[in-house]
């Protein structure tokens, strides 16, 4: 059935212009209340599918992840997911990163301390470059005293990764591979995380629009 309905009025026109511009902020702020409580579960259940599946080092990067509530003046909000991370997406598609990058080896490092670590070694006339058996550059270092604070804790990884008790006075010490390009798998699903959790955000505004009444 479709009914038509004409009002004459012209002091009626403007009442139901005026009701329906209360609801509609209304609803649009029972919308906003709706997202940010169900967004708080999938902001929590984002960064524990990002633990999941990669290795975090630093719980800063775990917690660049979560949602945040859009609002732009005259529309519905929306919701957000993502990181404040910029590069973060490409384990989300996955990716080649071109360009001549040196990745340590035997364990992670931070990017800063790494840099800082290696220009140590550099300034100090202890980094050179010899090729591997597959063809690689590979930093180098000695162990030398002079040098035992930026090597610190590349040793330790080099031991461990070799199964060494102890490294020799003048031992050569690999730091970093320098390669080309870094190919990276696509490790993250958090649009199908998202649309997982449609039905739940979807309830949660509903709830909101339904206590209007």
């Amino acid at each position: 059935m479709k009914l038509n309905l004409r009002i004459d009025s012209a002091e009626a026109r403007a009442q139901l212009r005026r009701w329906g511009g209360e609801f509609r902020e209304k609803a649009r702020r029972a919308a906003r209340q709706g997202l940010q409580q169900a967004g708080g579960d999938l902001r929590e259940a984002l960064r524990q599918h990002v633990a999941g599946r990669l290795r975090v080092a630093r719980q800063g990067f775990l917690r660049s992840f979560g949602t945040r509530v859009l609002v732009t003046p005259g529309r519905l909000p929306a919701l957000l997911v993502g990181s404040k991370v910029p590069w973060a997406g490409i384990h989300e598609r996955g990716g080649t990163i071109a360009g001549r990058l040196l990745i340590p080896l035997h364990g992670r490092v931070g990017r800063k301390r790494f840099r800082q670590q290696v220009q140590a070694l550099m300034r100090g006339g202890n980094a050179y470059f010899v090729r591997n058996a597959k063809g690689h550059l590979v930093l180098m270092a000695e162990n030398i005293r002079e040098h035992d604070r930026p090597l610190a804790g590349f040793k330790r990884r080099y031991r461990q990764a070799a199964g060494l008790a102890r490294l020799k006075r003048g031992a050569d010490i690999p730091i970093a591979v320098l390669v080309p390009r870094v190919a990276l798998q696509k490790r993250l699903d958090v649009e199908q995380l998202t649309r997982d959790h449609l039905p739940r955000l979807a309830a949660a505004v509903q709830r909101r629009l339904l206590a209007l009444n």
